[in-house]
């Protein structure tokens, strides 16, 4: 645990005490509906839609919509420390001959296309991006007009993963109402290589958060680490690797128990 994050700890600390955490709790939740910018979580809940019903109403609620479909431009443009462990990755079972990615919440295809600025795509490459409608209308739009989006395509369900040899999920199963495990167990054909990256997990409990990214509310998910890879395993997956995303951190204000100072990646095989 790093200085700063025992500092940030220390002040939740302090904020427990009742007459600091009211006054606290007021300013935050101001700061949190009128947020535009900021990455911000509030509160800790049960389920999906129990976080749902605290958003306020200052934002949309989820990615489907016009605002959200248009972040993250620049994550197409250039790869992070974060993405290298998939890319290490993918660029191996690239080489072993897989041939079809399933992007599950890969917005426009944001890592198809800085990916492949560093690896070596097959001619034969099926890159399959499954999100939200206003996300891949606004996906296929900026494919039309870029020169380099050869073998991506949109997928309406998610269903369509079946057969496809990787899956690839960066930064998306937080805010899906089911978990992995959920969508892969009624596959006929399940991806035989999970790629998960970008992912928030505890290590004693699961639950889900709000969180207000500036143009909207989401419902995110923390899972329980253990239920997590154990669910998995149940549907025939081990894991080859497992690595911390360091840059990723969630803090829950007033929640020191549940705020993370990292997130996590996978690579799972399945048996």
């Amino acid at each position: 645990m790093t200085p700063f994050w025992k500092a940030h700890q220390a002040l939740n600390r302090l904020a427990q005490w009742g007459p600091v955490r009211g006054a606290l709790a007021r300013r935050y939740e101001q700061r949190f509906a009128a947020n535009q910018r900021s990455n911000l979580f509030r509160g800790v809940f049960n389920s999906f839609e129990a976080a749902q019903a605290t958003a306020p109403a200052s934002r949309p609620v989820g990615y489907d919509n016009e605002a959200s479909a248009a972040l993250y431009v620049e994550r197409s443009q250039r790869v992070y420390p974060t993405d290298y462990p998939v890319m290490l990755w993918l660029q191996t079972l690239l080489a072993q001959g897989c041939d079809g990615v399933f992007d599950l919440g890969g917005h426009i295809g944001v890592s198809f296309y800085a990916y492949r600025r560093y690896l070596r795509y097959p001619p034969t490459l099926r890159w399959c991006v499954h999100d939200v409608p206003a996300v891949m209308a606004q996906g296929q739009r900026v494919a039309a007009q870029r020169s380099d989006a050869a073998g991506l395509t949109f997928a309406d369900h998610f269903g369509q993963a079946s057969g496809m040899p990787v899956l690839l999920a960066a930064g998306s199963l937080q805010y899906l109402q089911d978990t992995l495990a959920e969508r892969l167990a009624p596959l006929a054909a399940p991806p035989a290589h999970l790629l998960v990256n970008l992912l928030p997990l505890h290590e004693t409990r699961g639950f889900h958060t709000l969180q207000s990214m500036g143009t909207a509310f989401c419902p995110y998910r923390v899972e329980h680490r253990p239920t997590f890879e154990a669910d998995l395993a149940a549907c025939g997956y081990e894991v080859v690797d497992h690595w911390h995303n360091p840059e990723k951190r969630c803090e829950i204000p007033f929640q020191p128990a549940e705020s993370l100072d990292h997130y996590h990646g996978y690579y799972f095989r399945r048996r």
